[in-house]
């Protein structure tokens, strides 16, 4: 069971080393990678968002002819990813119609958190609440008081939406606030037991974050398994029951995060093949496309929302998989960096509370793609991999997570033109400052 135990951990952590990592580094190189065209590379002025808007302007005409925008991040914690991703997805609304903004967040917890967004609720408050400890600092929070305004002055509001599952109570804090509206004694049953089993599952997730925390593993598996039935069973009791389509479908995602977060156990009991991580966040995506007019921008790590996964497609993948469903109409804007610090935590489980702190990034290997872009005049700088990298050269890139390594053990080989449709490079970054 230890095995199993929360499978999401691995993609969440990436850390995992491949199984052909870095045999050997090359030699450091003193010039420019002859295969690639470095005319390709595209200025980024970042004095202010007007001169930003206006040096990417190319890059936002292809992005707006999507109906989902991946904006990736190669940290967790850097402040210039947070920024400039707010100032795309600022003009993407702005100009090109957008009105959904999903993170790599808790689903229930973004609709708790985006249901309050609009009223006078301190808005520090619900971030803390209902977002990770990643997404608790000032930068997200500047794109969160910048949709909080667009939305008091627009009637077509933004909508902030979750794709991830990681706190199961959130999802029966949810389904209580769904289910108020109704009576129906045999949905609270199944509530009560749904809610027990989900209680105890995050007691453990958080619980391991702490020095000498022993999981009950036989425990949380039996009550995980029978939670996810029970859930299931609910989800049936409520498409049958009086409460609005709206709602049922609200309540229909709300549960399917239950599941996703119990399906290890489940899985296990009855012998199933795992989902994993980055098909259920795809799918979870492409549920919320189906409200009418929804045009998404998705921020999340790039290792995710790439077309391709990393070490051995052991980890990401789910723009590949958004992709698949929703041809020709997904748009993913990876970003990365060489020198500067980055926020992190040493603690293994993202949760609401994990101490953030600035890390200093590790100087880049020799001939990755950091060290190579690193030798390209001007601070800042995008590309789109086709017209950057003719030749397909793959070289080793870094993904870092929430943790605070950037070091060797980072890196996977890979060719940017088949994960990226363009990628930002910002030569200097610094750490994300976290809430007060």
């Amino acid at each position: 069971m230890k095995t199993t135990l929360f499978t999401f951990i691995a993609s969440a952590l990436l850390t995992v080393t491949a199984n052909n990592f870095l045999s050997a580094q090359p030699k450091a190189k003193t010039q420019i990678d002859l295969s690639l065209n470095v005319a390709a590379a595209n200025p980024v002025n970042m004095q202010s968002y007007e001169a930003f808007k206006q040096s990417i302007k190319p890059l936002i005409e292809k992005m707006g002819a999507k109906q989902i925008v991946g904006l990736g991040e190669g940290t967790h914690g850097t402040a210039e990813f947070y920024k400039l991703r707010y100032w795309i997805s600022r003009i993407l609304i702005e100009e090109k119609g957008f009105n959904h903004i999903a993170f790599e967040n808790d689903y229930s917890d973004s609709w708790l958190l985006n249901s309050q967004l609009n009223t006078s609720a301190n808005l520090d408050s619900l971030m803390k609440k209902h977002m990770l400890s990643i997404w608790q600092n000032t930068e997200t929070k500047e794109l969160l008081t910048w949709v909080k305004e667009y939305n008091s002055k627009h009637s077509n509001k933004v909508t902030i939406d979750g794709i991830d599952y990681v706190y199961i109570t959130a999802d029966i804090e949810m389904l209580k606030t769904l289910l108020a509206k109704t009576t129906a004694a045999n949905l609270l049953d199944s509530m009560t037991t749904v809610e027990k089993a989900a209680n105890l599952q995050d007691a453990n997730w958080e619980g391991m974050n702490k020095p000498g925390f022993n999981v009950d593993y036989e425990a949380v598996g039996k009550s995980s398994a029978h939670g996810y039935k029970v859930a299931d069973k609910l989800d049936k009791q409520i498409a049958a029951s009086g409460l609005s389509e709206g709602d049922k479908a609200a309540c229909h995602l709300a549960l399917l995060n239950i599941e996703q977060a119990f399906s290890p156990f489940y899985d296990e009991a009855m012998k199933l093949p795992e989902a994993s991580r980055d098909s259920n966040m795809a799918y979870n995506a492409s549920l919320i496309m189906k409200q009418h007019g929804a045009k998404m921008i998705i921020w999340a790590h790039d290792a995710h929302l790439a077309k391709t996964g990393i070490y051995n497609n052991e980890v990401g993948g789910t723009g590949g998989k958004i992709l698949s469903m929703f041809p020709n109409n997904y748009f993913v804007l990876g970003s990365g960096t060489a020198t500067g610090t980055f926020a992190a935590t040493k603690e293994p489980r993202d949760t609401y509370t994990n101490a953030m702190a600035a890390y200093t990034l590790e100087k880049p290997i020799a001939d990755s793609w950091e060290e190579t872009l690193n030798n390209i005049s001007g601070p800042a700088f995008y590309f789109e991999p086709a017209q950057f990298n003719p030749q397909k050269t793959s070289k080793q890139m870094r993904f870092i997570g929430y943790g605070p390594d950037s070091g060797i053990k980072t890196y996977d080989k890979t060719n940017v033109n088949d994960m990226y449709d363009a990628f930002l490079f910002v030569k200097e970054t610094h750490a994300a400052t976290p809430l007060k």
